[in-house]
């Protein structure tokens, strides 16, 4: 089976279902709280139905899990599907252009780590452009029907970079404390953007669009145990963070695309554990379009750890 092309069959399905919906007001409602602990809206709702439609229509032997239903099986799996149905809910209910479906494939078995993943999809919402990959055999990117070369960008210093940090539900005093010098020296000359989904910006060093994607949020609840009172307060009782469904299947694109991802400590992210949205598994991540900026970026948050 070419599981790029299912992931992407499934990421369409997905898409259509609630692309309808994006900006109006029956978008926002809140429904719940996922397994992570993250609010769950009326969007994720209807994506959540468009899963489970598409895998019994198309009668698949999958293993499942997304982030508002945890892990389920299907048939006899072969596979395991690591989906954030909507990666980007609060851009996708403001109507905005920084949410996508996203779906990772990895092997099958107890447990799915990040090495285990062979294919994964990133499929934008609102903009009809795709992105593809299985294990070293490149990426696809797919616009309007018609397929684009993949070039992610060659800046090599912080000042000329354009990159994306996430916010929501962490403690943006210190985050801002140990972000404030790439901040400051890209501000002007490069870019500092918040986009709100994982997923979204690190497609977006495919194409070359941005250079960095950056989320401290493990490190920072891992830096000092009296933290996870800040992460309370800026997520209204809950723990937010990096959570492995939301960099499944992008990180995986970026890699395949030749861009650097790790965690906010430098190391390798392949033993991260898939299928656990816990607290204790909350991530964080450094990826970068090439070595330099990478390591330019990892000295620059060191630093600003050393200052918190």
């Amino acid at each position: 089976m070419d599981y790029a092309l299912m992931a992407r069959d499934l990421a369409a399905h997905i898409r259509n279902a609630v692309r309808p919906l994006l900006g109006t007001p029956g978008a926002r409602n809140i429904t719940g709280t996922a397994v992570s602990g993250d609010a769950t809206f009326s969007i994720d709702d209807i994506a959540e139905h468009a899963v489970v439609r598409f895998i019994e229509d198309n009668n698949l032997d999958v293993a499942v899990y997304t982030e508002d239903e945890g892990l389920k099986e299907f048939g006899r799996p072969k596979a395991t599907l690591i989906i954030d149905p909507i990666d980007g809910t609060r851009p996708a209910a403001a109507g905005f252009e920084s949410c996508v479906v996203s779906v990772a494939v990895a092997e099958y078995g107890p447990t799915a780590h990040m090495r285990n993943v062979i294919a994964g999809c990133i499929y934008e919402i609102k903009r009809d452009r795709v992105f593809m990959a299985e294990r070293n055999s490149g990426v696809r990117v797919i616009k309007n029907g018609k397929p684009m070369d993949a070039h992610p960008s060659k800046i090599t210093d912080i000042s000329h970079a354009a990159w994306t940090a996430e916010v929501a539900g962490r403690p943006i005093e210190k985050t801002a404390t140990v972000l404030r010098d790439a901040m400051a020296a890209s501000s002007i000359t490069g870019g500092f953007f918040v986009l709100n989904s994982t997923a979204y910006s690190l497609s977006m060093l495919i194409t070359g669009q941005l250079s960095a994607v950056v989320d401290v949020a493990g490190r920072l609840l891992r830096h000092k145990p009296g933290i996870r009172d800040d992460f309370l307060k800026a997520a209204n009782g809950s723990v937010i963070g990096l959570f492995p469904y939301d960099f499944a299947a992008a990180a995986f694109i970026a890699q395949q695309a030749g861009c650097v991802v790790t965690d906010a400590w430098g190391k390798s992210l392949d033993e991260v554990d898939l299928l656990d949205s816990s607290e204790g598994n909350i991530q964080s991540i450094i990826a970068a379009s090439t070595p330099e900026l990478h390591t330019k970026f990892l000295e620059m948050i060191d630093d600003g750890f050393r200052r918190l």
